[in-house]
């Protein structure tokens, strides 16, 4: 009996000893709960409250997009290939060591083995103006190359631009189908209320519930365009495929539709693309000289040191092993004939010549033309808000005052429902023309050239 009761105590105490640690643990564990909020949570709620303006995300395209900066690498190549032609007519020095041997019957006439050593320093004196040429060429080649930059920044901002303010357009589509859901609801409680009391047929009720399940629908679908918006700009800006972001624009605010005009007379001079054709011309006339430049005579001088080790024998003067000496040369290069080669490329020269002109011609038209629809479609989206706005405070005011004669008993509740549809579609036009208006806007800065300003 002693026995049992001890066994007893000793599993009671064992249960209270396991007991008390696991309660240590749990007191541990809660006391670093603040710790793992403040290290782990906290910062996963800070990111998801990221809030990007329109310049942050125009700031983050530029750092890391990847086409950028394939366009400043073109750059760097371009400077390479520009330092590379800066030292173009400047004395050239080059080094060589040989060693020879010679079997019988050679080496009885010339010494057997030795070792020779060269060191040659040219200079070119007329070259025809290729020199000049070649570094002018260079040059227009960095300068092609920074304008790409410039037109792939363009293209890259007014990407920016557009998907961001789809970001700002899906979130206001999300506010109206709330908010339309809020007025359904209502209207709804109020039909049933109606058909309850047995002042209203059930088929108004029907109606109301068929316009809900509509518009969960494109509650669903208005969040699901506001994922792939947010996608799309988080993949512009180098955000890789994170949504957990806000923008800080929204279309409820005031929207300045004054335009300004006086970019489109500076608009042929600003485009990159008109840059890059004026200085491809200028390229294709100085290949054109440096053609041209191939009739005419070049003129280059050497000087050039020897050494030689080897078998005794190998200086002829005093039978030594060893030889020292120099020469120099100048050469002359005269064209002379060729069956008119040169000529023609020359001349083929010329007509690529002609056509970068006439190209460049086209483009400058083309640009006028742009530059000019954009005004118009900005125009045109100017005048789409005031008239949508219009419409949309005509609509406010047909559904206050169907919801008014509905009370009064003189309208039935399908009345109220197509005045609420009326006022949905007046919002929606309105969203969809000031969207319409940011993003014209940044199509009329990207035709004139001013949007990477």
């Amino acid at each position: 009996m002693d026995n049992l009761m001890q066994m007893n105590t000793y599993s009671i105490n064992r249960h209270i000893i396991k007991n008390n640690k696991m309660k240590f643990k749990i007191k541990k564990i809660l006391a670093y709960m603040p710790l793992l909020f403040i290290g782990f949570v906290l910062p996963q709620i800070t990111r998801a409250q990221q809030v990007l303006t329109l310049e942050r995300c125009r700031q983050m395209a530029l750092e890391r997009n990847n086409n950028i900066k394939a366009a400043m690498e073109d750059i760097n190549a371009a400077r390479a290939q520009k330092a590379q032609q800066d030292v173009g007519g400047r004395p050239s020095v080059d080094g060589s060591i040989t060693g020879f041997y010679f079997g019988k019957p050679l080496n009885t006439i010339i010494p057997e083995y030795g070792l020779s050593s060269g060191l040659g320093i040219t200079q070119p004196i007329y070259t025809g103006g290729k020199v000049r040429l070649g570094k002018e060429i260079a040059a227009n080649g960095v300068e092609i190359q920074q304008e790409q930059k410039v037109l792939v920044t363009t293209e890259v901002l007014f990407t920016t631009e557009r998907a961001y303010w789809l970001v700002v357009s899906a979130m206001e589509r999300i506010k109206l189908a709330l908010q339309t859901k809020k007025q359904l609801a209502a209207l709804y409680t109020d039909l049933n209320n109606h058909f309850t009391a047995g002042t209203t047929y059930k088929n108004d009720v029907l109606q109301a519930q068929v316009q809900q399940n509509a518009n969960e629908l494109d509650i669903s679908r208005a969040e699901d365009n506001l994922t792939m918006a947010k996608l799309y700009l988080a993949q512009v800006t180098g955000l890789t495929d994170s949504t957990g972001f806000t923008v800080a624009d929204f279309l409820d605010a005031p929207i300045n539709t004054v335009i300004d005009n006086s970019p489109m007379q500076k608009a042929p001079t600003n485009r990159s693309e008109i840059k890059i054709l004026q200085t491809s011309v200028s390229t294709e006339e100085l290949q054109q000289k440096m053609l041209a430049a191939d009739l005419r005579p070049g003129v280059s001088l050497a000087l050039n040191g020897i050494t030689a080790f080897g078998k005794s024998g190998i200086n002829p003067t005093n039978k030594d092993n060893f030889m020292a000496s120099y020469y120099s040369m100048l050469n002359i290069n005269i064209p002379v004939f060729d069956w008119g080669r040169k000529r023609k490329k020359i001349q083929e020269q010329q007509f690529k010549v002609s056509s970068q002109r006439y190209q460049l011609k086209e483009r400058e038209e083309q640009v006028t033309l742009e530059v000019q629809q954009a005004f118009l479609q900005l125009g045109q989206s100017v005048k789409r808000i005031g008239l949508s706005d219009l419409s949309l405070s005509q609509a406010e005011e047909n559904l206050k005052l169907s919801n008014d004669r509905f009370k009064a008993g003189t309208i039935v509740g399908k009345d109220v429902l197509e005045a609420l549809t009326i006022w949905q579609q007046a919002k929606s036009n309105l969203l969809e023309a000031k969207v319409q208006y940011k993003i014209d806007a940044a199509a009329y800065q990207k035709a004139t050239g001013s949007i990477e300003r």
